[in-house]
């Protein structure tokens, strides 16, 4: 069984407030704490993390290195097809190449990629994909057989999702 947990970035700074480009925008304070929060409780629940595979873009990164920390696992890789400018088909063939023989793996990204990851995973019809809620700093788990390395090999159960204070729910992450 694999687990991948597909996890949004927290809370960032407004672009309009950031004087940088759109890749360099941190997590703000509260971003930082409600994380942290998330990262103690998936560390209680699921302990440990094969790899942890981030967005290049700063707020993905810091999320990233969050969790590490949580989970006490040393090193966190930037997957460049994390970047929200890559579709799902993209995603998923580095995922397949980048994660071997690794039984759980942690992806830090952005939506909407991270929801249409989550769509093509589940199977989900249009209609409830269109009810995804997925927060900035909530974690999904999803169980698996094989990583899949195109749209039409991926297949996975949602077991869990965490909201970004820590709590957990059954399931995905649905208005």
């Amino acid at each position: 069984m694999k687990r991948l947990y597909v996890v949004r970035h927290g809370i960032a700074v407004d672009h309009a407030d950031s004087a940088g480009p759109d890749a360099s925008r941190p997590l703000t304070g509260k971003g930082r704490k409600r994380f942290e929060r998330a990262a103690r409780a998936f560390a209680k629940h699921e302990g440990k993390l094969d790899l942890i595979l981030t967005s290049p873009l700063v707020r993905a990164v810091q999320t990233a290195e969050i969790l590490a920390a949580a989970v006490a696992h040393r090193e966190v890789a930037v997957l460049e097809e994390l970047d929200p400018s890559f579709g799902v088909a993209s995603l998923f063939e580095a995922l397949a190449g980048r994660a071997g023989k690794a039984r759980s793996v942690a992806l830090v990204g952005h939506e909407p990629q991270l929801s249409s990851v989550l769509t093509a995973l589940a199977h989900l019809p249009a209609a409830q994909a269109a009810q995804l809620d997925f927060k900035k700093g909530a974690i999904v788990r999803l169980d698996m057989t094989r990583w899949p390395a195109s749209k039409t090999e991926a297949s996975a159960e949602a077991r869990w999702w965490l909201k970004p204070g820590g709590a957990r729910a059954k399931g995905l992450p649905l208005k």
